[in-house]
């Protein structure tokens, strides 16, 4: 079994962002459910295939500095059924996207920063 958590290289935030995603068979408006500057998990059970390019839109901060993120990425892995963990913890059918363009070029650092805020 993989161990994600030694694989990923950013670090990420556990929060949940309203998310535009489209991607080769859906367009939808869906909840992300953590957030790196590397990707995001996807809380949906309209899944995309691994290797599927997708974009996505989200907005990022609070009212008054909000900014609108925009990215390109693909699909490295999808859950299309809710499963229980190894906790007996719910866990939501999705998938992981890695992004492999982000607009504008500041927003690494705006999900960075956000990331660190969280700890």
């Amino acid at each position: 079994m993989i161990n994600w958590a030694e694989k990923r290289e950013h670090k990420r935030a556990f929060i949940k962002l309203k998310v535009e995603y489209r991607g080769k068979h859906f367009w939808q408006m869906v909840e992300a459910q953590d957030i790196s500057a590397g990707g995001m998990f996807i809380a949906t059970d309209k899944v995309e295939p691994p290797k599927t390019k997708i974009e996505v839109m989200f907005d990022l901060g609070k009212e008054e500095n909000k900014k609108t993120i925009h990215a390109q990425g693909v699909v490295a892995w999808n859950r299309p059924e809710a499963i229980k963990d190894e906790k007996g913890e719910i866990v939501p059918a999705g998938m992981g996207v890695m992004f492999t363009k982000i607009t504008p070029a500041l927003s690494k650092n705006t999900i960075d920063a956000l990331v660190k805020e969280m700890g």
